[in-house]
């Protein structure tokens, strides 16, 4: 396994040169350079999405669980973000994480920590469900995309169609005693044995807060949903910084497709040569250029290493 993710680490980080190369190393740190303090704005920026997504969680809870405020929810959910962002756990290792940190900073109980993340991240593939399907719709209905790039949309749509079903099913059908038993199949339920009850409590909060707090999944799926739009204002934003102004149908069918190539690929760590190659594609096919994409996609990374470094900051300082 250590083998397989190194190798896949070299395959992608030399798509990431490969794609730099071709669009002109010079002229992209030109464009870098061109923004200067402009970078602190698009990081700040991003902060509307966080706000958004960390809400989101937020009605993820029961109503009669007592909460911290929005902000310590806030740090909560950036150290589980660094770790999905720093680990080849398809987006999914750091979860537990923000349950956990909620847990011993503010003394929320593990099994609605842990019920939530599970129900949040419902919500967050329903909205993604629904926005890449908007972005669809206009990247072949209104700008034509056709051939390899709209196959590629297609399928990745299906791809996250299909796990939301899965997902699905799994919680209706207990997901953390079918981890149990699981870990009994491969021998690795030694761990986990002495927290049956406990397992089983996360499952029946799971599937009693489908059954009676729809309200709060609603506005669940609904912040979630808002989050994923609102990621139009750090496309749009950027762009005007490197001097090319866009519509907000293009910003979208853009987002959409770096959204699309992350999903597609989520096994790659930090989505490295992933999201270079997304934005040189679809930049290229709308006719801007290849190598503002790649620019673009930069800038991007800057971001999220700049919030992971955060994330981690907050994790390490989380009481033990």
């Amino acid at each position: 396994m250590k083998a397989l993710k190194g190798f896949v680490l070299i395959l992608a980080a030399g798509l990431f040169v490969w794609i730099i190369f071709k669009s002109g190393p010079s002229l992209i740190l030109s464009q870098l350079v061109s923004l200067n303090w402009r970078i602190l704005a698009v990081i700040l920026a991003y902060l509307v999405i966080y706000y958004f997504d960390t809400t989101g969680w937020r009605w993820a809870f029961r109503k009669e669980v007592r909460l911290p405020n929005l902000w310590r929810f806030f740090l909560a959910r950036q150290a589980g973000e660094a770790i999905n962002y720093t680990t080849p756990t398809a987006y999914i290792g750091g979860e537990p994480v923000k349950a956990l940190v909620l847990r011993r900073r503010d003394g929320v109980e593990l099994v609605d920590g842990l019920a939530s993340v599970v129900i949040a991240k419902t919500s967050l593939f329903l909205s993604k469900v629904v926005f890449l399907l908007t972005g669809i719709v206009i990247a072949i209905k209104i700008f034509r995309f056709e051939g390899i790039i709209a196959t590629g949309i297609l399928w990745t749509f299906g791809g996250v169609l299909a796990l939301l079903v899965i997902f699905l099913f799994l919680q209706k059908k207990g997901l953390f005693m079918l981890g149990l038993k699981m870990a009994r199949k491969f021998k690795l339920n030694e761990a986990f044995e002495g927290k049956k009850a406990s397992l089983e409590e996360i499952d029946k909060v799971i599937n009693d807060f489908y059954s009676r707090e729809r309200p709060r999944f609603f506005l669940s799926f609904l912040f979630h949903l808002l989050g994923w739009f609102a990621g139009l204002i750090e496309v749009y934003l950027i762009l005007y910084f490197l001097g090319v102004q866009v519509d907000w149908t293009k910003a979208l069918v853009i987002e959409v497709f770096f959204k699309t190539a992350n999903s597609a690929f989520f096994f790659v760590p930090a989505a490295l040569g992933v999201q270079e190659g997304a934005g040189y594609a679809v930049l290229a096919a709308l006719g801007i250029g290849g190598e503002i994409g790649v620019a673009l996609s930069i800038i991007k990374r800057i971001r999220e290493i700049a919030w992971a470094g955060f994330g981690l900051v907050v994790y390490w300082k989380t009481p033990k």
